[in-house]
């Protein structure tokens, strides 16, 4: 099964013993999406390959895709525990302690083995704008990468730019 991405959702090739999931997870209703790759994980775990690489290098995510993506990890844990050989690549940009931690969290739930691949920022993302935060009053840097994401989901209203 593969599903190509869109600015809300991430690229997914789901096929037997590879599983990748590329981009940003944000879609406007989670089980909606993620059905088809539920119902796809149920399935390949009543038969995995003796070894299934999983790489994952979600650029961002929102709470509702961790809490899915997790329970499909989880899915994948059992069999492991069972036997079957696997290994989940997490890939996140140099300086997204948001993404590597993320991956340390799931890590912790699982006996699956990671591998962190830290790749280096794309340019674009390197930029900084100091915002602050009109609901909370706080002033902070954030990416360039990061104000997108923002302005996608409608949230940039909230925000005013100091300096870019």
């Amino acid at each position: 099964m593969e599903i190509e991405k869109t600015n809300d959702t991430p690229y997914v090739l789901l096929e037997s013993g590879n599983i990748i999931l590329y981009g940003k997870s944000m879609p406007e209703n989670v089980l909606i999406f993620f059905d088809p790759i539920t119902e796809w994980m149920r399935k390949y775990c009543e038969n995995p390959a003796s070894f299934t690489n999983i790489d994952l290098n979600l650029t961002y995510t929102n709470s509702c895709s961790i809490k899915i993506i997790s329970d499909l990890l989880r899915m994948l844990d059992g069999k492991y525990q069972k036997g079957f050989d696997m290994k989940i690549r997490w890939t996140y940009e140099q300086n997204d302690e948001s993404a590597k931690e993320t991956g340390h969290e799931l890590e912790s739930m699982l006996k699956i083995p990671f591998e962190y691949n830290e790749i280096e920022t794309e340019t674009k993302n390197k930029k900084r704008i100091l915002v602050k935060n009109l609901l909370t009053g706080k002033t902070g840097e954030i990416s360039q990468r990061y104000w997108e994401t923002i302005k996608g989901n409608g949230h940039d209203k909230d925000f005013e730019i100091l300096e870019s």
